[in-house]
């Protein structure tokens, strides 16, 4: 199809250019080849168009309005210009040069996984120390980081060291974590005290145990000190009261033994010391284990001075704790 236009125009080229040849002088001859060379842009820009690959044919006005445009300018050097380029110009590939190519390397990552230990790689000590001795703010940061995996009694170690540190940001992160265990209780503690009313009778001696118990568990994590930590060891043993008070001789196998165990463990922490050994009897006779009370006894019997009674109750203790513990330590000064 693009033959026939390309045919009428070169028709109408010759025409225009063969009444120019004979008879360049008359304006009515000039004006006739323009209108033939008119024509001849016309069906050339029609052939060109319809050779043009298709991204260029798009839009059709525009392209073939700038094609007759330059057909008409350039009678004979449009037509060689644009026949070149569609037929050499436009049907190679682009050139890629070499020096376009730039080589980027892989980057690394930013981070490493991180090693997961069978067991944590560094003890409660250990942490202490690096808080305590480490020259770098992020060796200190990360020491108060790992924490979150202790018990926050071990944790509260750590967290007393950090809190004093120059570093805002090692202060600030000890503080939070200690927080956030303290806010914790006191959240579950305040929630249970607020619905104690409403619970029926048979319920609410199970409220006041878990509620002494998580009052017991502020102090001895060591999350409040001072008179907050009077109040906590208050409250626990008024709620425990609550269970131990009303047990007489007769009714009193309808106490726990563990109950008895941590109303003589708040009792000792008090400085009772002949109310948490009668507690601590009690436990033994609702048929606690007597591994769990030795320890406690041993104590007791520490604080009055009576070391024969420490070394024997101490002799009797068949588990002897963790490595490092300090029971284990303990038992093994005393036994040596």
């Amino acid at each position: 199809m693009h033959r026939l236009p390309l045919l009428l125009g070169v028709a109408a080229e010759a025409l225009a250019a063969l009444q120019l040849w004979l008879r360049p002088d008359s304006l009515v001859v000039v004006l006739l080849a323009v209108v033939f060379h008119t024509l001849a842009s016309f069906f050339f820009a029609q052939g060109f168009w319809q050779l043009l690959p298709r991204r260029y044919r798009l839009p059709p006005r525009r392209s073939l309005g700038f094609l007759f445009l330059i057909l008409w300018v350039l009678p004979v050097l449009g037509v060689l210009g644009i026949l070149w380029s569609i037929t050499s110009a436009l049907k190679r590939p682009r050139s890629r040069s070499a020096r376009n190519i730039k080589t980027i390397p892989s980057p690394e990552l930013p981070f490493s996984p991180p090693v997961i230990f069978p067991m944590p790689p560094y003890s409660q000590g250990a942490l202490r120390q690096i808080v305590h001795f480490a020259e770098r703010p992020l060796k200190r940061l990360k020491a108060v980081m790992a924490t979150r995996y202790m018990s926050p009694r071990d944790a509260m170690m750590v967290w007393a060291k950090a809190s004093r540190d120059p570093v805002d940001d090692v202060r600030l992160l000890a503080y939070a974590m200690k927080d956030d265990n303290e806010k914790a209780l006191t959240g579950r503690i305040l929630a249970l005290t607020e619905a104690l009313p409403d619970m029926p009778s048979h319920m609410q001696v199970a409220c006041h145990k878990t509620i002494a118990a998580l009052c017991w568990e502020l102090v001895y994590h060591r999350l409040v000190q001072g008179a907050l930590r009077q109040h906590w060891l208050k409250t626990a043993r008024r709620h425990l009261e609550l269970v131990v008070a009303p047990s007489t001789s007769a009714a009193a196998d309808s106490v726990d033994p563990d109950s008895w165990l941590l109303y003589g463990r708040i009792l000792l922490d008090s400085g009772e010391l002949a109310s948490a050994k009668a507690a601590f009897a009690n436990a033994r006779a609702n048929g606690i284990d007597e591994q769990k009370i030795l320890p406690w006894f041993a104590e007791i019997a520490f604080e009055e001075r009576k070391f024969d009674e420490v070394k024997r109750y101490l002799s009797a203790l068949g588990r002897s704790g963790e490595k490092g513990r300090g029971l284990a330590q303990i038992k093994a000064w005393w036994n040596t």
